[in-house]
């Protein structure tokens, strides 16, 4: 499984949304992407943008300074 890690803690929304949807349409099946975030508007707009994409899933994981978000193209 090929995992692709986005680093984009300090930026504000709409960016990390914008750019997790881009790789999303970037994954192939059995890719994985890591996005690192701190912004909670993002954290909740980008569960609501990847609704859009049913062949995905999404693990959201709480650390000290953010969250990291996991997308599994299945």
């Amino acid at each position: 499984m090929e995992q692709n890690v986005v680093d984009l803690c300090g930026r504000i929304c709409p960016y990390p949304v914008v750019e997790v949807v881009r790789e999303v349409e970037r994954l192939r099946k059995g890719e994985t992407l890591r996005c690192v975030i701190d912004d909670p508007l993002a954290l909740k707009s980008i569960p609501e943008e990847l609704e859009d994409f049913p062949d995905v899933s999404l693990t959201i994981v709480k650390h000290d300074i953010g969250w990291e978000v996991i997308v599994a193209r299945e």
